[in-house]
């Protein structure tokens, strides 16, 4: 199976999700959405993580979103994992907010991020007048 999105090594699933289409909440609510199916396939999410830049940016740049599952059944865990990969993308796109509210929750992001920008201003700024 072709997963444009994830990797399988070994026993470990790692998917990839871009912040540009994507936030931690989504992922986890679309995990959270299949999570004892997860369990029933002897699959453990392992967590999620953001990478954080190293430096700021003048414009947004996507993070990438990563989240990691473990198969700790008996047999190759190939076939679970592959189906771990699909029900987890199918749950993404069930519990996707419509438009309008996804729209709503970019703006209300993009205003938090300014907030972040200009406390970051303010501090290089009074560093500079001490």
């Amino acid at each position: 199976m072709f997963l444009p999105f994830g990797e399988i090594k070994d026993n470990t699933l790692t998917v990839s999700f871009s912040s540009a289409d994507f936030s931690i909440a989504t992922v986890l609510t679309a995990i959270k959405e299949r999570c004892d199916m997860f369990g029933e396939m002897k699959v453990q999410f392992l967590g999620a993580s953001t990478d954080v830049p190293n430096t700021p940016s003048p414009v947004f740049r996507p993070v990438a979103i990563k989240a990691y599952f473990e198969f700790n059944g008996s047999g190759d865990p190939r076939l679970p994992l592959e189906r771990i990969y699909a029900h987890l993308w199918e749950a993404v796109a069930l519990t996707f907010p419509g438009e309008a509210v996804w729209a709503a929750a970019k703006g209300d992001f993009a205003k938090f991020i300014t907030s972040q920008a200009d406390l970051i201003r303010a501090r290089i700024e009074s560093n500079k007048a001490d």
